[in-house]
């Protein structure tokens, strides 16, 4: 049975190097500037689950690296990334539905996002979800649940969110 749990542990880190290295030839491919290169290359590593290999893939068709500005298709890239667990991706959506950017406006969406992407330990997320349940933007109003978020955008480095603590503290907020 040990033997066996080594050899898996061995494989999945084979496995990390490979998309590592992949992912790390694209950026190099795309340093030297062959972008047709890295998008094959993310491309690829996307289609096996690599998140920073489908940021990027977001950010051509965002930015119209190599192909044709896409925005729809760009959130559908930001979305699997954000699915693997890339929290800046999933604000990228967040703020894409709040703005109505390449989407419909939709603050119960954009409140979805950033707190996929506050659960990642994106401070700026943290900061807009709270701000969401502060206001009732997509969401009933609830001071406390506002309070809870600006205090953990607070701890992730968002003095913001620390001067609203002590704000809603002062309010009564408990």
């Amino acid at each position: 049975m040990k033997k066996l749990i080594k050899i898996l542990l061995i494989l999945t880190l084979l496995s990390v190097n490979i998309y590592a290295s992949s992912v790390e030839e694209g950026i190099a491919a795309s340093n030297s500037g062959d972008k047709e290169k890295a998008f094959k290359i993310f491309d690829t590593a996307c289609q096996e689950d690599n998140q920073l290999a489908c940021k990027y893939m977001a950010e051509a068709y965002n930015q119209g690296i190599t192909v044709k500005i896409d925005i729809k298709k760009a959130l559908e890239y930001y979305t699997k990334a954000c699915d693997l667990g890339l929290g800046k991706s999933c604000l990228f959506i967040a703020n894409s539905y709040n703005k109505g950017t390449g989407v419909e406006k939709n603050f119960p969406k954009a409140l979805e996002f950033y707190g996929k992407a506050c659960n990642n330990s994106v401070a700026e997320a943290c900061q807009h979800y709270a701000f969401c349940y502060e206001i009732g933007r997509g969401v009933k109003r609830d001071r406390k649940v506002a309070k809870e978020y600006y205090k953990k955008s607070c701890e992730l480095g968002i003095d913001d969110g620390c001067f609203y603590v002590k704000q809603l503290t002062e309010m009564g907020v408990k």
